[in-house]
């Protein structure tokens, strides 16, 4: 503390000591010391010390439980996981899922619900698309663990949909979930818009879940949307920060099962490049030396001219390149395999996101049978010679390694071949906008 700084006043002394005294769990099994004491330890007045006290209070961190004294509040936080709204649930189940899964952790757990049919608040109102004064049935309920409120949970719901649904109306426990009704009544959810704000609760949320002094609140509201774009239920959360834990969980998406290919137009060219720097940078974190180089743009654009370099799309994004030609390497192959019809794979690259779904054995596969189809007897390739991987990688592939070539300057020359034609219908389908051509002769 600097010459110029005053210390802290007295009460905010005491709270800091009784604060590190709580965190070594030094009163977990007790009440804290009496006003008198900490007074009397502290040369002060009962005043001050319930000044302290009171900061302690407010953070949420002890309560006061007279005549008994102060106790620490002790919270077993409830983990939150917000998008699990379309996870899917048993067709008959014995209770909602919350009660369900709360059980299954050992902890206590019970609802009280209440339904009433109420005008739209303007929050509602607004995300449902509602006239002034419509109404909707609101299913308002506050979930408990171990006999504490935890979270309150209100579901809005036009009440023109769900008039007739003696499920939805009665103030019960919907075992199946209330999203399995509206979907039998003709309104199912296909997407959910979920908004966040942090913020100290309300007055009638604070008595509502109990929520101690100085505690904010994560408020979420979900509005659920029909294939049609029709928003049909709108729910509100009221999340306290003394009891509930967020936990999100990201994964990656999978490819679609069915993606397009087509042949690369002349402003893809930095598409292309692209996949191939990040496969380069790849196998350089990985201390393989292929690819350490600059992509050869010219040669990348003269197949794209060609109609040799082809690119995946999955949903209007990129996630693999092939380049397919007829042209037979001199310095890999011999004059009686250049005579022979087959067809060349170079610069077979896959997003690195999009890896581990056999997208590499999808593209041999088309160009396999795009070989047959132009009367090819072989689909070929030279692979990189020291990245032992990726030849174990055409192996398990049906590739037969013919010889390996050390041609003089080049790290390639691992030369496999496949019969055109062959097929092992593994990974994701490729559709084409038009009927498979052969790929140009190169002259």
């Amino acid at each position: 503390m600097s010459p110029s700084q005053k210390p802290p006043a007295l009460y905010v002394r005491i709270a800091n000591d009784l604060r590190q005294r709580i965190s070594a769990g030094e009163f977990a099994s007790g009440p804290l010391p009496t006003e008198t004491s900490l007074a009397e330890k502290h040369a002060t007045t009962r005043v001050t010390v319930r000044k302290g006290l009171d900061l302690l209070i407010q953070e949420g961190l002890i309560y006061a439980d007279r005549p008994r004294g102060h106790f620490v509040r002790v919270r077993r936080p409830m983990i939150y996981r917000p998008q699990q709204e379309f996870r899917r649930r048993p067709l008959s189940p014995e209770m909602d899922s919350f009660l369900t899964e709360m059980a299954e952790l050992g902890r206590e757990a019970s609802q009280t619900i209440e339904v009433s049919v109420v005008p739209a608040p303007p929050i509602v109102r607004e995300r449902l698309r509602l006239e002034e004064g419509e109404l909707t049935a609101v299913r308002r309920r506050v979930r408990y663990l171990d006999g504490e409120p935890y979270l309150s949970n209100d579901s809005y719901f036009p009440r023109a949909l769900v008039k007739d649904s003696d499920e939805i109306m009665n103030p019960a426990d919907i075992a199946r979930g209330a999203n399995v009704v509206l979907a039998e009544l003709g309104y199912q959810q296909v997407r959910t818009v979920r908004e966040y704000e942090w913020r100290m609760p309300d007055p009638a949320q604070t008595a509502r879940l109990g929520i101690p002094p100085g505690t904010p609140i994560a408020e979420e509201v979900v509005t659920g949307y029909t294939a049609a774009g029709q928003p049909v239920r709108c729910v509100i959360n009221c999340l306290p920060g003394d009891r509930i834990k967020m936990v999100l969980e990201d994964e990656r998406p999978r490819l679609s099962s069915e993606l397009t290919i087509a042949p690369a137009a002349p402003e893809d060219l930095e598409t292309v490049t692209g996949l191939w720097k990040q496969a380069g940078e790849w196998l350089r974190e990985r201390g393989i030396d292929q690819w350490q180089y600059e992509p050869r743009t010219d040669r990348i654009r003269e197949n794209i001219a060609a109609g040799e370099c082809f690119l995946v799309h999955d949903q209007g994004i990129a996630v693999a390149t092939i380049t397919l030609d007829t042209h037979a390497d001199p310095d890999f192959w011999n004059a009686e395999e250049a005579a022979e019809d087959a067809l060349y794979v170079h610069r077979m690259v896959v997003r690195r996101d999009a890896s581990g779904e056999e997208l590499g054995s999808a593209l041999l596969d088309w160009a396999s049978t795009r070989a047959e189809a132009g009367g090819k007897k072989w689909l070929r390739l030279d692979a990189w010679r020291t990245n032992q991987g990726l030849l174990d990688y055409y192996r398990a592939r049906d590739f037969d390694l013919i010889r390996t070539v050390p041609a003089e300057g080049r790290q390639s020359g691992a030369l496999f071949q496949r019969k055109a034609g062959r097929v092992r219908r593994v990974g994701p389908t490729l559709t084409e906008p038009a009927s498979p051509a052969t790929a140009p002769e190169r002259k």
